[in-house]
């Protein structure tokens, strides 16, 4: 009896051991794991090896759960103390986008090493390629903490959230998609269209990168100041922190509940640096470049059902929806007439930089780009902000949906989101 106990006590001491290295091996060895990243020169002065997730689908979402529950922090022993500001990039990755991103930091680093030092940049990224990580690795002035959105399609290339074979096409009428018996057959949109998950994953990722900032980032914990949202194709002019500042304080006195650095002007017009707007959520007027605070974060969980369900792909008409149909008020944004954000096109031959004309090339929008910051910058730094408009808060619901929002995977793996 005695030889029968000991036997079962060795063996679930083997059990517990062994499950204990699998945990071990999963998430904290740091050996050779070249089936899973990509290993790439990286400064001798990072404490930690850092690699993109390489390899199969499968073995690249191991390797993106690995990061992202790693957290590593990057150029933390040159920049010490706690952050003063948060800011959130959502990366998409792919060609193009190390350029964008480049830019995008370079207009960071304008504010100055005595700002910069205490900032936080977290960089949300979809897609794992080398020319974002390079750029990643350039970012010299302040702490980054690169995250991977776990339910990016190139983690799921063939598979739901990802473009699966065996769902319905875009355009394939309810009755023959349902004698065809594709997967989402019974879920069109209000259109009648079928699911895309090149245009759903911009939403899922926006609502991801939200909850992991203020909820899983060990940087973030105990952080009582605003966080600013941008998307990698943005640029932002020289005053950029100071105007926020400045912005954070006169929030207090309006009651609001947004900041947004963005907007849409005329061209015609030349706005007053210092003059802004207090106004209620506006698609995608407010979008560009948005700030909120972690009280706001929870109200907006608290809606997490009327945001997941929203037949709307975009995720800035859906929050319209939700500032007009689920928040005890409808949100409340002050924001500048004057935006202190300029957007690159997601590619070079779609559009225009800004206000300055088409973009032959990377090289050719930073230099635009650049021109227009000199054309403003006898103009910028404003003393003291000047409130031109208080708009009546209203409920202002978006007058159509877009659509592409149909399938009840989509509100499922979207609202599942708040609970990784």
């Amino acid at each position: 009896m005695r030889l029968t106990l000991h036997k079962k006590k060795i063996a679930a001491l083997v059990f517990v051991l062994g499950m204990a290295l699998c945990v071990w091996l999963l998430f904290f060895h740091t050996g050779d794991d070249s089936d899973a990243v990509l290993k790439l020169p990286y400064p001798t002065s990072w404490q930690n090896t850092y690699g993109l997730p390489d390899g199969s689908p499968e073995v690249m979402r191991l390797a993106s759960y690995r990061i992202n529950l790693r957290q590593l922090v990057l150029n933390k022993e040159h920049f010490r103390g706690p952050s003063h500001l948060v800011v959130v990039v959502q990366v998409r990755g792919g060609p193009g986008s190390g350029s964008r991103l480049r830019l995008l930091a370079e207009s960071l680093r304008a504010a100055g090493p005595g700002a910069t030092s205490r900032l936080l940049l977290v960089l949300s990224i979809e897609k794992p390629c080398v020319e974002v990580y390079e750029a990643m690795t350039s970012i010299d002035f302040c702490r980054v903490i690169p995250i991977f959105y776990p339910y990016s399609l190139s983690f799921y290339p063939n598979e739901f959230p990802g473009a699966d074979p065996a769902d319905c096409f875009r355009d394939l009428p309810k009755e023959s998609a349902k004698l065809k018996g594709c997967n989402n057959a019974e879920f069109p949109d209000s259109y009648g269209h079928y699911r895309e998950a090149a245009f759903t994953v911009d939403k899922h990722h926006w609502l991801w990168k939200l909850h992991y900032t203020w909820e899983k980032l060990q940087e973030v914990s105990g952080y009582s100041g605003y966080a600013l949202f941008l998307d990698e194709g943005t640029y932002l002019l020289p005053d950029w922190l100071h105007v926020l500042r400045l912005m954070q304080k006169q929030c207090q006195e309006e009651g609001c509940h947004l900041l947004s650095l963005g907007g849409t002007t005329n061209s015609e017009l030349s706005p007053n640096p210092p003059d802004v707007e207090v106004s209620s959520w506006l698609a995608p007027k407010h979008r560009s470049a948005i700030a909120m605070s972690r009280e706001l974060y929870y109200k907006l969980m608290g809606c997490l059902a009327e945001f997941c369900t929203y037949d709307d792909y975009n995720w800035d008409w859906s929050l319209q929806h939700v500032s007009a149909s689920c928040l005890a008020h409808p949100l409340r944004v002050l924001s500048t007439l004057l935006p202190r954000v300029l957007t690159l096109p997601a590619k070079e031959e779609d559009g225009v930089c800004g206000h300055t004309g088409p973009c032959e090339s990377s090289e050719g929008a930073s230099e635009l780009l650049r021109v227009r910051v000199r054309e403003l910058s006898g103009r910028l730094f404003p003393k003291t902000l000047a409130v031109t408009s208080r708009q009546q808060d209203v409920r202002n619901p978006p007058q159509r949906k877009n659509g592409g929002w149909g399938d009840i995977r989509d509100h499922a793996l979207c609202q599942s989101h708040a609970r990784l």
